[in-house]
């Protein structure tokens, strides 16, 4: 096993699996840094079976076609960014850990654990030997919250099933049932385990890529509440109103589109992080008014949207990532208002 693997000082990958945060904590990995850690691992796979323990065994078997078809994700394929988003909740220190300790029982479990729940979120497991849940099935765990089906793995790989589905699905909607509007009297973001992070990450990427086919009361709840978490989760958001508002479709009016998306999110209850160690954050709706009275103040647009942002996080912890998503929500908004998307 190489020695000069070098693992920060951390408890990170021996948390209890009942601790819960928030969707920006299990999103602060980067892929790059996930495929090198897999790639370290896949390297050591000899050495590690050498122990003939059956769960190292059975790891392997979801960490092989894992780094293997990581290698050839696009981002800008709408699929393979909601792979990359899933495969992304690996945690490269738990990976670290576990090659310089294979014999430690609970971080060998909980890799396995990990590995499998990545493996179904991405279709990257051997040939399941279970069928992804039905129509009738995911209305009974969705909607009437009978969990006497549930089964973690088979629920992710039917949610990855979902978001592959040519033409409409009715599943589709039975995800969309989960999305309330948010309570505005409360400041502090859901928290979330580990598997029901990833679980909402991957139902967020389903209702976008369905966005299109929802209502227009439907579509306000998603914009108005589930915005700035669909771009922390990898959500090309851009990429699915566009689709919409370059449609060539007769009797459909783009400019009318635009106009309400704009609004909406103009009007958004989603409370953007403002300190990313105290959790303080503001809603959108106010942040926006500010952003484009500076925007609109004469000077160079860019340098004045990375002041913009810089005043949120500068020196903060995870400054890089938080400054990201709010830098793509604020060009999202800023492309809408000046119709940077409709047809021309």
């Amino acid at each position: 096993m190489p020695e000069e693997i070098i693992v920060p000082a951390s408890t990170e990958a021996t948390d209890n699996e009942s601790v819960q945060n928030n969707l920006y904590f299990y999103r602060l990995e980067n892929w790059d840094e996930v495929k090198k850690s897999l790639n370290l691992l896949i390297e050591n796979e000899d050495l590690l079976l050498q122990s003939n323990d059956a769960i190292i065994d059975k790891m392997f078997n979801f960490a092989s076609p894992l780094f293997l078809n990581g290698t050839f994700y696009e981002a800008s394929n709408v699929f393979d960014a909601a792979d990359i988003a899933s495969a992304s909740f690996l945690s490269p220190l738990l990976i670290k850990e576990f090659i310089k300790n294979p014999t430690d029982k609970i971080l060998c479990d909980r890799l396995v654990v990990h590995l499998s729940l990545a493996g179904a979120a991405t279709q990257n497991m051997p040939k399941p030997d279970f069928k992804p849940y039905n129509l009738s099935e995911m209305i009974k765990i969705l909607v009437d919250g009978n969990k006497d089906i549930y089964n973690n793995v088979t629920f992710l790989y039917t949610l990855r099933i979902i978001l592959d589905s040519e033409g409409p699905d009715d599943r589709a909607a039975a995800v969309f049932s989960t999305f309330e509007p948010l309570d505005t009297t409360v400041e502090e973001p859901t928290l979330y385990f580990w598997e029901e992070a990833l679980e909402f990450n991957l139902m967020l990427h389903i209702i976008w890529k369905n966005f299109v086919l929802f209502g227009t009361q439907q579509q306000e709840i998603i914009l108005k509440n589930y915005l700035f978490s669909a771009i922390v989760a990898g959500v090309p958001v851009e990429y699915w109103l566009k689709e919409i508002l370059t449609a060539d479709v007769e009797g459909f009016d783009n400019e009318k589109a635009n106009s309400f998306f704009l609004k909406t999110i103009e009007n958004s209850n989603e409370r953007i992080p403002t300190n990313t160690v105290t959790e303080e954050s503001r809603k959108l709706m106010e942040i926006l008014p500010e952003y484009i009275g500076k925007i609109f103040s004469g000077d160079i647009k860019t340098l004045t949207q990375e002041k913009f942002i810089e005043d949120f996080y500068k020196g903060q912890v995870a400054e890089k990532k938080f400054s990201e998503w709010l830098r793509n929500l604020l060009q999202l908004y800023y492309n809408l208002r000046n119709g940077t998307y409709l047809r021309k």
